[in-house]
């Protein structure tokens, strides 16, 4: 028999009971994240996102051509790097690219999850389980994915920024700390902390959606600085 909703309509049972499907997941990543991660809390499922975001990263390393991947490449290398050291990087890049993202994917949600429950578990004497964290970190990183598809699309129609970035609006700040701070700071990024920060919200009692997106931004700060001091 059918469901009832609390606004009186009525749902199949065996989406009642199995939670909403992957299209309509990615929907709410975008437009209720919220209603996701209250479903994900209930039944956190991450197993098919995951497979998705994995063949899209291997798909958006194969789809940009090889002159302009070497292009792009250079211009983020260094001024006085060696030629013959950024031809060695950039080949294993070239070669090992779709693997390097393959690996790198499930590395870094999971990291990201337990970034979370270190502070909000440990530290906060939360109770989330690493699953449900896990869940929530995958099906928030489809908007990086998405990120990146745009990026690509830009630089396929002959674009030169790898990341959309506040820099992109302002006035040129030449090359100093803050140019390569803000140039580094991916929007679609921090669009993923403030989504995680909802998460946050739904996963631990009593704590806010504002709370867990800043955790998130600052720890992305603390990487996009260092980087920034890297590159300089």
């Amino acid at each position: 028999m059918e469901t009832m909703t609390p606004d009186g309509a009525s749902n199949p049972p065996e989406e009642t009971a199995r939670g909403p499907n992957l299209l309509v997941r990615i929907g709410q990543v975008f437009f209720s994240p919220g209603a996701l991660f209250e479903a994900l809390r209930a039944r956190p499922v991450w197993i098919d996102v995951m497979i998705l975001l994995l063949i899209a990263s291997a798909a958006s390393q194969m789809l940009l051509p090889e002159e302009r991947f070497r292009e792009l490449f250079m211009q983020q290398m260094p001024p006085d790097t060696d030629p013959a050291d950024a031809e060695q990087i950039m080949g294993f890049m070239r070669r090992w690219g779709i693997g390097v993202a393959v690996i790198w994917l499930p590395i870094a949600t999971a990291v990201v999850a337990g970034m979370i429950s270190l502070a909000f578990n440990v530290v906060m004497g939360g109770e989330a389980r690493f699953r449900e964290l896990y869940s929530a970190v995958v099906h928030a990183f489809v908007i990086l994915t998405v990120g990146g598809f745009v990026v690509l699309g830009l630089l396929l129609m002959g674009g030169e920024q790898v990341v959309l970035s506040p820099a992109l609006i302002l006035p040129d700040m030449g090359n100093g700390y803050l140019a390569r701070f803000l140039a580094r700071i991916n929007v679609f990024a921090v669009w993923t902390c403030i989504v995680l920060g909802i998460a946050v919200s739904k996963l631990y009692s009593g704590r806010s959606a504002f709370g867990g997106a800043m955790y998130l931004l600052v720890l992305y700060g603390i990487i996009v600085g260092a980087s920034a001091i890297a590159g300089g």
